[in-house]
């Protein structure tokens, strides 16, 4: 059976939106169109990638040969003529699966409603509260979910310089970072567009960042398997800047210097995530993380600060430094209104 990989950047907002008729906003099309042999540097050789049909016939062959992949690219509307595949999107929701359809795809090669059922539910934030108690609170403040107005009016003005984030998000997007709420005049309005969409906010402590990292995982079996780490940097909304590719031992290193016993959190993670998320869910798993300097000065952990079921940037980078044997640091960048992905040195 072969392998088929697909760039679907607006999958944290079709999940927002639930159902299957959503449209994706210019900005999300452009990043699909633009980054659409992104999956390219993850997927196995031999291995397909499905791109938009109006993408250039010529230039994304010669591109993948140019950087070493070993990937044919086709038309979405090609992968129907395929037969049996494993297709392998950035993401799986409603809207997708419904695309799919329409180009002829079999939905023997799809995940049923009620798996997406299943991944949109455990792709709520909540699902960090969960793993946090399950945790037993060790580590870090939990996130809390609200769902009024005057509740997390309440909450901002006791956590000066506190996030605040829709359910349903991805890559920075739903996230307000509330730095003076008497100053903010568009806080408030912010807040009550967001309870209407989505129901609730969750509301999380700032803390004194030190270094954004993340584990991936491969979700198989009912278990979830330990792939790598990634280290990246976000920017004042939490938004991906730049991802580090190294090798992995070397992105490990790093990552102990700072906190020694980082192998011992990642363990008990994974147990729970083993709870929680990997019976319900097959595919790829990212769980965002963070160290902070507490009120004493000594690093911490917040061991998760998001949860993505789907592929993310971290392993687009932790493969690039790892299976690829690049260097260096890998940004994203838009450009005359175009989105462009490179690595400098």
């Amino acid at each position: 059976m072969v392998d088929v990989y697909l760039f679907n950047p607006e999958h944290d907002l079709a999940l927002a939106h639930g159902a299957h008729n959503y449209t994706a906003p210019p900005f999300a099309r452009q990043l699909r169109y633009d980054l659409r042999l992104l999956p390219a540097w993850v997927a196995p050789a031999g291995a397909y990638i499905a791109v938009p049909d109006d993408a250039p016939i010529d230039e994304d062959p010669r591109w993948l040969c140019d950087h070493h992949l070993d990937i044919t690219p086709i038309a979405v509307s090609q992968i129907a003529d395929l037969g049996p595949c494993c297709i392998h999107p950035w993401g799986w929701d409603a809207t997708l699966r419904y695309q799919l359809l329409q180009s002829g795809v079999s939905p023997d090669n799809l995940p049923t409603v009620e798996q997406l059922d299943v991944i949109r539910r455990l792709s709520h934030r909540r699902t960090t509260i969960a793993i946090h108690h399950a945790l037993d609170d060790a580590f870090s403040p939990c996130p809390v979910e609200l769902s009024s107005q005057e509740e997390v009016i309440a909450y901002m003005h006791q956590h000066p310089g506190c996030y605040l984030k829709m359910p349903w998000s991805g890559s920075g997007k739903g996230i307000y970072r509330v730095i003076d709420p008497m100053g903010d005049s568009h806080v408030l309005h912010w807040i009550d567009g967001a309870l209407k969409r989505q129901g609730s906010l969750l509301c999380e402590v700032g803390l004194d960042r030190v270094q954004d990292f993340a584990i991936e995982c491969e979700c198989r079996d009912g278990k979830a398997r330990f792939t790598g780490y990634s280290i990246f940097g976000s920017d004042f909304h939490s938004q991906f800047g730049t991802g580090r590719v190294a090798p992995m031992e070397e992105l490990h290193q790093l990552l102990l210097n700072q906190y020694p016993s980082l192998d011992q959190a990642v363990e008990r993670l994974l147990k729970v995530l083993d709870t929680i998320i990997a019976p319900h869910y097959y595919g790829p798993l990212g769980v965002d993380m963070m160290l902070y300097r507490n009120a004493d000065g000594a690093i911490a952990l917040n061991p998760c600060v998001e949860v993505n079921l789907r592929m993310t940037m971290g392993m687009i980078t932790a493969a690039m430094g790892s299976r690829h044997a690049l260097r260096g640091n890998f940004t994203i960048s838009n450009q005359d209104s175009r989105y462009l992905a490179s690595l400098s040195m």
